[in-house]
């Protein structure tokens, strides 16, 4: 019965911790689509050097967001890690068992 409760236990804090950054995830997600629909739209057709340029800044833009947001996953991931050692390797753990069984079944 004490197995059972620790493995309910140890699952419970892991799809909890997994949960926590895909919120995070998400949030910034939503930040991002609001600022380009407050963006307003030009009636006139700009040039091709206008557009690439707007093309690459987008560019750029979108790599530092994602740069962002490793940093703020490594950040939360350092944080878990120093709150909770044991449970963090233990999901980790689960996670490479659960890809090692869906590599072997799949």
């Amino acid at each position: 019965m004490r197995k059972f409760f620790l493995i309910a236990i140890v699952l419970l804090s892991a799809t909890t911790a997994h949960a926590g950054l895909a919120v995070t995830a998400a949030n910034a997600n939503a930040d991002v689509r609001a600022a380009e629909a407050s963006q307003p739209s030009s009636a006139q057709r700009p040039d091709a050097s206008a557009l690439a340029a707007k093309r690459q800044a987008e560019m750029q833009q979108k790599k530092m967001m994602q740069k962002q947001m490793m940093m703020q996953k490594q950040m939360a991931m350092q944080r878990e890690m120093q709150r909770h050692p044991i449970r963090t390797r233990v999901h980790f753990a689960l996670l490479k068992f659960k890809r090692k069984l869906h590599n072997a079944f799949h």
